[in-house]
């Protein structure tokens, strides 16, 4: 129970409504363009920007992010169901194993690295 005493709930709102807000914002822009599967791309890309203008003249507080912190830790259990359809096609695929390993490794891993070492130096 003390631990759910020391959670910043306040933080945790603001800090998943400002997610939505700028990912349904983006949906919304991109549909505009008769592009609505780059609203997700657009909208992480998006508050980044703003966020590191926002660094340029002023901090962050660190309440926000304390709980961008820990949200991204947390969030990793949001995958396993995606981690669970993958072992299941993974079972039919056969022969094409190698290069969809490849395919995962370079479109999930290394753009993971990339935006951890970009928040990690800018924000």
């Amino acid at each position: 129970m003390d631990q759910l005493k020391r959670i910043d709930w306040q933080a945790w709102g603001f800090t998943i409504g400002l997610i939505v807000f700028f990912r349904e914002a983006s949906v919304w822009v991109m549909t505009q363009f008769d592009h609505p599967e780059l609203g997700n791309l657009t909208g992480l890309l998006s508050l980044l920007l703003v966020l590191v203008i926002w660094r340029k003249f002023k901090k962050l507080p660190p309440r926000l992010v304390d709980t961008n912190n820990k949200l991204m830790k947390e969030s990793g259990f949001a995958f396993l169901p995606i981690c669970a359809g993958s072992l299941i096609m993974l079972v039919s695929m056969g022969k094409e194993i190698p290069l969809f390993l490849v395919v995962m490794f370079i479109s999930t891993l290394i753009p993971l690295w990339i935006y951890a070492k970009m928040a990690k130096k800018w924000l």
